[in-house]
Formats: C-alpha cells, sequence, structure tokens
C-alpha cells in the first residue's frame, strides 16, 4: 500500500505502513541463536529465548510465515519443546499435568475426555432418569422385609 498523497514514503520500499522493526537479516540472525540456543537441553519453554531477547513471542509464528529460515528453526523448536516435554513427563522430570496441559493446548494434543449423552425430550431432558430412580425404588420397596 503506497503513502497517502503529498506525504514521504513511510520506508525504504516505498510501501505505507509501519516500519519493519526487524530486517530479513536481524531475523536470520535471530533464527541461527535460536537454533543454537535449543541445542541445549535444559531449554524448553521457546518463549524464554523471545522473553530474554525483548522479542514478542508472538512474532515467531509471523516471521516463520515471511522468512524460510526462521520457519525451519521454528519448526524444529516446536518439535524438540514437544519431545523434551515427553521425555521430562516420562521421566519425571517434569509435573505429568502441566505436560498434559501444554502438550494439548501448545502442540495440539488430543486429551483423553469422557462423554456422556444424555436423552429426553425437551421440557424434561432428565426424565429417563427420574424414571430409573423410581423404578429401582419401586423394585426396592418390593424386596424389603415388612
Amino acid at each position: 500500500m503506497a503513502a497517502p498523497k503529498n506525504h514521504e514514503a513511510y520506508n525504504k520500499n516505498g510501501e505505507g505502513g509501519r516500519p519493519r522493526r526487524y530486517s530479513v537479516e536481524e531475523i536470520n540472525r535471530l533464527a541461527d541463536e535460536f537454533s543454537d540456543w535449543l541445542k541445549n537441553a535444559n531449554n524448553v519453554w521457546f518463549k524464554d529465548f523471545a522473553l530474554d531477547k525483548d522479542i514478542d513471542p508472538d512474532l515467531f509464528s509471523q516471521w516463520a510465515k515471511e522468512n524460510d529460515r526462521f520457519a525451519g528453526v521454528y519448526r524444529q523448536a516446536r518439535h524438540r519443546q514437544e519431545s523434551r516435554l515427553i521425555n521430562g513427563g516420562l521421566l519425571n522430570a517434569y509435573n505429568g499435568s502441566i505436560v498434559k496441559l501444554v502438550l494439548a493446548n501448545a502442540h495440539g494434543w488430543k486429551t483423553d475426555k469422557t462423554e456422556t449423552k444424555l436423552s429426553g425430550d425437551a421440557a424434561n431432558p432428565l426424565q429417563f432418569l427420574l424414571e430409573k430412580i423410581d423404578g429401582e425404588g419401586k423394585e426396592l420397596a418390593a424386596n424389603e422385609p415388612e
């Protein structure tokens, strides 16, 4: 998008919009640093890398869409994080509940869910349950000694 009429271009490409804070060279350099950071087995949560560098962690997914080098490192980071979480959970190095929560929310794992389906009509959706209770109550009353 071009700059407004009679207004100087916002960035060196002559396009409108806010100038980019990170150049392609900077993103490639950060991709290399991120790749090196991932090699340390103690580094699990890659948002820590972003926060240590004073970078908004949400930029990582944006950079992965725009930059092939960063996309490869970002994909690798997700796989390493997932692997380290699983191994840490299996070896009881990490809390299993937290590992399950992170895998479900950050990595799209489906957790085991128990679904209960109730049936009935709109006016009395639990009528079948009441009938069952009434029926069992009657059976119990019939079997009780007098």
